[in-house]
C-alpha cells in the first residue's frame, strides 16, 4: 500500500464552491482512502520525528505553543535550520505544515 494518495486529485477552481459537489479534492464516494489521504508526499523523516515529539508532548502535559516549544528543545528535537523551538516558530512551521 502506498503512504500517500497518489491519485489526489487538485483543486477545479481558486475559490470553494458554495454548491454542493462542486470544486471538491475528491468526488464523494469515489476517492481511494488512502493512509495519507490528502498528502503528495511520504513523510520526511524530519515530520515523523516532530510528529513524535509533539505526541511525546502532549502525554506530558504539553497543551501551549510555549510547552511544545520547550519539550521539543529538551527532547533534542531542533528546528530544520538546527536552531531551537519557540512558540512563535513551532507555530509558524506548524502553518508550513499544513496543521
Amino acid at each position: 500500500m502506498s503512504e500517500f494518495n497518489v491519485h489526489l486529485t487538485g483543486w477545479k477552481g481558486n475559490e470553494p464552491s458554495p454548491h454542493a459537489g462542486q470544486g471538491v479534492v475528491e468526488a464523494p464516494g469515489q476517492g481511494v482512502n488512502l493512509r495519507w489521504q490528502s498528502r503528495e508526499s511520504v513523510p520526511t523523516d524530519f515530520e515523523n520525528a516532530l510528529a513524535d515529539a509533539i505526541e511525546s508532548a502532549y502525554l506530558a502535559g504539553a497543551r501551549t505553543p510555549q510547552q511544545f516549544a520547550e519539550h521539543l528543545n529538551a527532547a533534542g528535537v531542533a528546528m530544520p535550520s538546527g536552531r531551537d523551538w519557540s512558540a512563535a516558530s513551532l507555530e509558524q512551521e506548524m502553518s508550513r505544515l499544513g496543521y
